[in-house]
């Protein structure tokens, strides 16, 4: 629900389990950054969070962050899928979705084609 979750979280969370590390000072970069850096490991998993193909799952959180604030019904239409016909209610937001929504999501529009 928040601006850093977003493409990278959903695609992220499906295919591995990250672990947060340790956090970098910025004075450790010249010239040091404006923000603090984090390590994170990333686990590949043996086999995805949720099923789905990765083309569906691209296409559905580039067109559902693509317009973030707005709602699923509006961002998804040129997809031509309805949320609501994977139990999720359209009048949520990109943000407000975790991955194995927008993996029922991916599976309806692969579904579609």
């Amino acid at each position: 629900g928040t601006a850093d979750y977003g493409r990278l979280s959903i695609i992220t969370r499906w295919r591995t389990e990250p672990h947060y590390q340790f956090t970098i000072d910025p004075r450790a970069f010249t010239p040091p950054p404006r923000v603090t850096s984090a390590v994170v490991t990333l686990v590949p998993r043996a086999t995805p969070l949720a099923p789905a193909t990765w083309e569906a799952l691209e296409k559905v959180t580039a067109a559902a962050f693509g317009q973030r604030r707005k709602m699923l019904r509006s961002s998804l239409r040129a997809l031509g899928i309805d949320p609501s016909e994977a139990a999720i209610d359209p009048t949520r937001r990109a943000e407000e979705l975790n991955v194995e929504e927008f993996c029922a999501l991916a599976r309806l529009l692969a579904a579609e084609r």
